[in-house]
């Protein structure tokens, strides 16, 4: 099984030209400059933005596909792709247990059933003693704890990740690579990771994939290719 990515995403004066595969179990690490596209492409992946033309596809399934015969759209609730947003992206108003709750909640579980579900996913992320805290309250290596947990609460198929462990201290960030290490090494699906910190990649990436940009005639052309 594998995620399929041929497309391209155009935009006032910026080009962003994307040919991957990534198979099951595979962890790809994504650099590049910045503003060369990465998190767009993670973006591209899991619905949020559709692409110009070309197709993205997971097995038999399409996620997108534009060109003058085709036009298809799959929903980001239908991928089964899970995000973890740079910061972890936490809802403020919702404490530890309901932002890990919170897919469930979107995908019609019971309430009692998804909290059940959240209370084990802190415990087995070690957090559960947090379950009422607000992300206010929480160190950065918490939160991001807290969105691992929201994100594979889920179980989705693929996982992407942009930035995990930016702006975490010495300790946390330490904490989390280990945390991922471990995660990606039980993730059946395809991983995508998109990170400046070489130590990180060198750690947690299989493979990695960079971003070559090339500026010319007011138009910046980003190429994503192995």
């Amino acid at each position: 099984m594998s995620l399929r990515l041929d497309f391209v995403l155009e935009r006032r004066n910026f080009n962003l030209v994307v040919d991957l595969v990534v198979n099951n179990g595979e962890v790809l690490a994504i650099t590049g400059p910045n503003g060369s596209g990465k998190t767009t492409t993670l973006h591209v992946i899991a619905g949020l933005l559709p692409c110009t033309h070309g197709l993205i596809s997971f097995d038999d399934v399409i996620f997108d596909a534009r060109s003058d015969t085709q036009s298809v759209f799959l929903q980001p609730e239908h991928r089964r792709v899970g995000v973890v947003f740079q910061g972890g992206a936490l809802f403020p108003h919702l404490d530890a247990l309901q932002n890990t709750a919170y897919g469930l909640r979107a995908h019609g579980i019971s309430a009692s059933d998804a909290t059940a579900r959240a209370h084990q996913m802190l415990h087995t992320f070690t957090i559960d003693h947090l379950a009422t805290s607000f992300p206010h309250q929480l160190s950065g290596g918490q939160q991001q704890r807290v969105a691992l947990a929201r994100t594979l609460i889920t179980q989705p198929d693929i996982l992407v990740l942009d930035e995990p462990t930016t702006g975490l201290d010495s300790e946390s960030h330490h904490d989390t690579v280990q945390l991922l290490s471990e995660i990606f090494a039980t993730f059946a699906g395809p991983v995508l990771l998109v990170s400046h910190q070489r130590d990180d990649i060198s750690a947690l990436a299989t493979s990695t994939a960079a971003i070559v940009v090339n500026r010319a005639q007011n138009t910046t052309l980003a190429i994503l290719q192995r």
